[in-house]
């Protein structure tokens, strides 16, 4: 008895040393690689208006390891297929890096800008109907008092060639930059079509007597 018992735990040793070995990926993003260059070598013009990132945040499931979806009710996790960085995190990188490029907001920190806050649904290899990577987040922008400015889902899809989980990173790089950037264009806007009396300081205000 006792002499199966070191076979049993002998073998389970060997088969957890045996195991494979998880396997780390990027996606494949235009918008990440230059979030990773200097500010200077990619900074747009500064422009008058800002808005500041007060939070980028994923649904709970959405972790290291990889997400597949084979219906909209069913959906699982890859044990060794699993991502360097959280999917959120992926997300607040690339979308620093489009309001770089836009041009049309900076980013900032003052409390008196309008809060942009995002929310990651999906950063999902889909297997059916089609193979496709599939990154999804909702972009709520307020200003200063709590106005709603925009509140909108964002979503995109870049088809997988193949069952290479490289395949799939270099598929949700691309649908990741077009998440980014449609969110940082519809904040330009958003921002754009507020009243420049609502974007003032109270101090200016006063000083173009608006306020008492």
């Amino acid at each position: 008895m006792r002499s199966a018992v070191v076979v049993l735990a002998l073998t389970a040793g060997c088969l957890a040393r045996n195991a494979a070995e998880p396997r780390f990926f990027r996606p494949d993003s235009v918008l990440l690689r230059e979030s990773t260059e200097s500010a200077d070598s990619v900074a747009a013009p500064r422009s008058t208006r800002a808005v500041r990132i007060r939070a980028v945040v994923g649904e709970s499931f959405l972790r290291e390891r990889v997400v597949w979806r084979s219906s909209p009710v069913e959906y699982g996790f890859y044990e060794q297929r699993r991502w360097h960085e959280l999917p959120a995190s992926y997300v607040d990188q690339a979308l620093r890096a489009a309001f770089r490029k836009t041009a049309r907001v900076r980013l900032s920190d003052d409390v008196r800008v309008p809060a942009l806050h995002v929310a990651v649904t999906a950063f999902d290899e889909v297997l059916v109907p089609a193979h496709v990577a599939v990154a999804q987040a909702t972009a709520s922008l307020r200003d200063a008092h709590g106005q709603l400015l925009l509140e909108r889902p964002f979503a995109a899809e870049m088809p997988i060639a193949g069952d290479d989980p490289a395949t799939m990173a270099r598929a949700m790089g691309g649908a990741l930059d077009a998440v980014a950037t449609g969110i940082a264009e519809a904040v330009g806007d958003a921002v754009a079509d507020v009243a420049p009396e609502k974007r003032a300081t109270p101090r200016a205000r006063r000083a173009h007597g608006t306020l008492p």
